[in-house]
């Protein structure tokens, strides 16, 4: 396939015209005004078409009296675009699958919920008896992955739907992970000789030794869930990661509060909430930058006064995530 282009004045338009009458090639032509108020023909053919079209163009005086002919081959360039188009819905095709799953995942369902008071009895478990391998698990199992993507999606296209759904679904997640740590706790006092609970390094870890490479991990891990979603990857490795970041602490809250510390429930929480709102700003930010609304065909457009509403909300969510961890940072700084 070749693309022969025709430069002529505007008053020789005619002939070309003409011409692509008697070859029957009209169809396949496209005519502009140029800057110089030239008629740009733009003629794509078979490469068996193209020596006769030149030899017509020829025959008028195109390119030798007036007027200038280009050609182009057209198959390479026609190949590349075709391999470029099918990768590109590929990818649209693997990313709107995984939102779907991730939409069905952060459902508030009998199966979100079991999983999540199973991860939180996990996580308990492995603070108290200091084990690497049971906290592990609970990050294996625990289901946040997909509440932190929708709110994130959520507030990079500022949908209320979605941003809703994955404040509800993140936010009764990380409370019943608490509350399972806290009913886990009172059961192992009620049942213990001692009636109390044996602080764990594992529990002073996430509580009383904050360590600012934990916030780094959390930035680490919105980042990438944010590359791996946008790419239409799989989503277990980075799961576990983003887990491991709220599981355990919000499961060490519960375990404090049962051992009635609210001074260390307090440094668990401010650690919590941090990285919450690390872990969904970094993965917001990554989401913008590889443009995941134009990929996944989410529409962006809103009423303003939906956008200033939503805007709004999210603005009151992360001034509230700040301000309790200044708060809270700034009673454990005091104390």
């Amino acid at each position: 396939m070749k693309q022969v282009q025709v430069r002529v004045p505007a008053n020789q338009s005619d002939i070309i015209e003409d011409m692509l009458k008697i070859l029957n090639i009209k169809s396949r032509a496209t005519s502009i005004v140029t800057r110089d108020n030239d008629i740009l023909f733009q003629i794509r053919v078979e490469d068996s078409e193209s020596n006769e079209l030149i030899h017509e163009l020829k025959a008028r005086g195109v390119g030798d009296i007036f007027g200038e002919v280009n050609v182009m081959m057209l198959s390479l360039h026609m190949s590349s675009a075709s391999e470029i188009s099918k990768i590109d819905k590929s990818n649209a095709a693997n990313i709107e699958e995984i939102l779907s799953e991730i939409q069905a995942s952060a459902t508030l369902n009998g199966s979100y919920i079991a999983l999540i008071i199973l991860s939180g009895a996990l996580a308990a478990l492995g603070l108290l008896g200091d084990s690497t391998v049971i906290i592990i698990g609970s990050m294996i199992v625990a289901p946040l992955l997909a509440p932190v993507a929708l709110t994130s999606i959520g507030i990079l296209l500022t949908q209320r739907n979605i941003l809703i759904r994955g404040l509800i679904s993140e936010v009764v997640g990380v409370l019943l992970t608490i509350f399972v740590g806290f009913i886990v706790g009172e059961l192992v006092i009620q049942f213990s000789d001692s009636n109390t609970i044996v602080e764990t390094e594992a529990m002073k870890e996430r509580a009383l030794q904050a360590d600012p490479l934990n916030i780094l991990f959390a930035v680490v891990s919105g980042i990438a869930a944010g590359v791996i979603i946008s790419k239409g990857q799989g989503l277990s490795i980075v799961g576990v990661a983003i887990a491991a970041s709220l599981a355990p602490p919000a499961a060490n809250i519960g375990l404090y509060l049962a051992l009635n510390n609210p001074y260390a429930a307090l440094i668990a929480a401010t650690i919590l909430m941090i990285n919450i709102f690390a872990i969904n700003t970094s993965c917001s930010l990554i989401f913008t930058i590889y443009k995941l609304p134009s990929k996944a065909g989410l529409s962006k457009r809103r009423s303003s006064r939906a956008r200033r509403i939503n805007n709004l909300i999210t603005l009151l969510i992360f001034t509230a995530f700040v301000g309790l961890s200044i708060y809270f940072t700034s009673i454990v700084l005091n104390n």
